[in-house]
C-alpha cells in the first residue's frame, strides 16, 4: 500500500516536471527575443527568471528518481530527503537569479537607454501572464494531489513570475502610450522584480533547510497522535512523541506509553501492537512504542508519589514529569523530566534534581533521564 502511494507520488511529480520544463523553456526563449528587440532589460531579466525555472523543474524530475531509489544495506532509511536537497537547490537557484538580476536592474537604471516594443511583443508579454497562472494552479494541485514540497514551492514561484511579467507589460504600455518620459522605468522595474525573486528564493530555501535540520513537528499533529494512541483504555499517559522524517511518505517515530505495571508481558505486546498498526495505517508513521510502568495507584507509593511529582513540577526549566516509578523494594525512584531550551547544563540539572528527591527520601535511589522539550509544547 505504501508503495503504491509512493509510486503514484513520484509519477505525479514527474509528469509536472515535464510540463515545467517545457512550458518554461518555451516562455524563455520568447521572452528573450521580445527583450533583445526591445532593448527591454525587465523583459530579458524576466526570461532568465523562466530559464532557472526551467532549470528547476529538470532538478525536480533528477531528484524525484533519485528519492525515489530504494533503501540499501548503506542508506536503510531509504534516499527520500534528496526531494528536499532539490527544494532547497531550486530555492537557492531563484535567489542567485535574482542577486544577478538585482545588480544588471541597477546598471540599467543608473544608465538607461531608450526601449522600444511591438504590439506583438506586448501580445506575448500577455499571454506569458495567462500561462504563468495556468502554471500556478497546475502545480499548486499537482503539489496538494502528491504531497509535494517541491511542487507547492514551483507554484508559488509561477505566481511571483506572473506578477513579475504584468508589472513589466505595465511599464512597456507606459512606454508605448506616453513616450520615453522615464528612461529609468526600465531599470528601476527590475529592481524591483529582483528585490521579489531574492526575497522568494530566500522563504523557499528556509522550508526544506528546516526539515533537514529536524524542525519541531507540527503541534496539531501530535496532539493528534496522543488522542489516537490513548484511545485505548490500557494506555494512562502518553509521552515523548519524535517523528524523524526521512522524505515525504517516509517517517519513522517514537514515544513511551505509560501501562500499570500489574499487566503482562503478553497484554503489552498487544497493546503496543494495535497502537503501531493503527497508527502506521491513519498516518503512515511507523512507531517504536516504549513503556513506561505505573504504579501510583499503590496506596503506599502515593503520597511520595504526589509530594515528589509537585516539587518537580515547581523546579524553574520543568515542563513535563512522566515515567514516575516509585520501587519499595529495591528502594528506587525513578522518572523522566522534560525541560525547556533555557536549560544548558543537562547533567548539572540533572543532579539538582537526584539531590532534592535524596533530600526527602534519603533510603532511595534515584534514577533520572532529562530530555528537551522534542514535541511537547
Amino acid at each position: 500500500m505504501e508503495g503504491e502511494y509512493i509510486r503514484s507520488r513520484e509519477k505525479k511529480i514527474l509528469h509536472a516536471s515535464m510540463v515545467g520544463i517545457v512550458s518554461n523553456t518555451a516562455l524563455c526563449g520568447a521572452k528573450a527575443v521580445i527583450g533583445i528587440l526591445s532593448n527591454s532589460i525587465a523583459i530579458v531579466l524576466d526570461a532568465l527568471n523562466n530559464l532557472s525555472d526551467a532549470l528547476s523543474s529538470v532538478l525536480t524530475f533528477a531528484g524525484i528518481r533519485l528519492a525515489g531509489r530504494p533503501a540499501n544495506r548503506n542508506h536503510p532509511f531509504g534516499f527520500g530527503r534528496f526531494e528536499y536537497l532539490t527544494t532547497m537547490t531550486i530555492a537557492l537557484i531563484i535567489l542567485a537569479t535574482g542577486v544577478f538580476s538585482l545588480v544588471q536592474s541597477f546598471r540599467k537604471a543608473v544608465d538607461p537607454e531608450p526601449s522600444e516594443y511591438t504590439w506583438v511583443g506586448l501580445a506575448v508579454l500577455a499571454a506569458a501572464v495567462a500561462a504563468k497562472l495556468a502554471m500556478s494552479r497546475y502545480f499548486r494541485k499537482s503539489g496538494e494531489a502528491a504531497a509535494s514540497e517541491t511542487l507547492k514551492v514551483t507554484a508559488s514561484d509561477a505566481l511571483f513570475d506572473a506578477v513579475i511579467t504584468a508589472a513589466t507589460l505595465t511599464a512597456a504600455l507606459v512606454s508605448v502610450f506616453f513616450g520615453d518620459v522615464s528612461p529609468w522605468l526600465d531599470g528601476v522595474l527590475g529592481i524591483g522584480i529582483s528585490a521579489v525573486i531574492i526575497r522568494a528564493g530566500f522563504k523557499m530555501v528556509m522550508s526544506p533547510l528546516d526539515r533537514l535540520l529536524g524542525e519541531r513537528v507540527d503541534h496539531a499533529l501530535i496532539e493528534k497522535l496522543k488522542k489516537e494512541i490513548s484511545a485505548d483504555s490500557e494506555v494512562k499517559g502518553v509521552y515523548d512523541v519524535i517523528i524523524h522524517d526521512y522524505g515525504p511518505g517516509r517517517k519513522l517515530g517514537s514515544v513511551y506509553i505509560g501501562v500499570e505495571d500489574t499487566m503482562s508481558a503478553h497484554e503489552i505486546q498487544d497493546l503496543t501492537r494495535r497502537i503501531q498498526s493503527r497508527i502506521l495505517g491513519r498516518y503512515g508513521i511507523l512507531f517504536t512504542i516504549g513503556v513506561h510502568a505505573m504504579n501510583w495507584k499503590d496506596p503506599a507509593s502515593r503520597v511520595m508519589y504526589d509530594r515528589i511529582m509537585d516539587m518537580l513540577k515547581r523546579t524553574p526549566g520543568v515542563i513535563e514529569v512522566h515515567g514516575l516509578y516509585i520501587d519499595p523494594k529495591d528502594r528506587t525512584i525513578s522518572f523522566d523530566v522534560v525541560v525547556d531550551f533555557n536549560v544548558k547544563d543537562l547533567e548539572g540539572f540533572r543532579r539538582k534534581l537526584v539531590s532534592e528527591v535524596r533530600d526527602c527520601y534519603p533510603d532511595y535511589r534515584s534514577d533520572v533521564v532529562i530530555d528537551y522539550d522534542y514535541s511537547t509544547s
